[in-house]
């Protein structure tokens, strides 16, 4: 059953990342996250300072749990000076659920904080985030993760 329920997530966050290629050009992006999760990653700018950011990947601990997850992001540009392009600073809350074998499944609220440089050169960025995490099942409890990736915007 998990792993029929993983392809199915797998199969629905891609397509609805690469449904965003049709929109205006270099507001979507597609990468990918190294980190936890180590995965994919697709970013979604509805305006300057709001986007809308989702993911699926692994943990490469011992357990390889498998993440989902989407976030609402807001990006503040005046703290970050950058003669290469822009370099904005993001906050943001969303959800996850990570699918475990033989344990658990968890479900919580992610709350990333991150730094993004947006190449004017070029339709790519890097980003590092770290994002606590507020549990809520099976019990309540708080995790701390972190990544960095890069995405190139179509």
């Amino acid at each position: 059953m998990i792993k029929t329920l993983k392809g199915f997530v797998v199969v629905t966050m891609t397509a609805l990342l690469f449904s965003g290629t049709a929109m205006a050009e270099e507001q979507f992006g597609l990468g990918v996250t190294l980190g936890v999760p180590t995965g994919v990653n697709g970013k979604y700018f509805i305006d300057k300072y709001n986007a809308l950011d989702a993911g699926f990947g692994w943990s490469l601990d011992s357990d390889h749990d498998f993440h989902i997850y989407a976030d609402y992001l807001y990006h503040i540009y005046s703290l970050i000076d950058s003669g290469t392009g822009e370099t904005p600073i993001y906050l943001g809350v969303g959800t996850r659920a990570v699918f475990r074998d033989n344990k658990d499944n968890k479900a919580g609220f992610r709350f990333p904080l991150g730094v993004e440089h947006l190449f004017k050169s070029a339709p790519f960025d890097v980003f590092a985030e770290i994002v606590p995490i507020f549990n809520v099942s099976p019990d309540t409890e708080f995790d701390l993760e972190g990544a960095v990736g890069a995405r190139f915007y179509f």
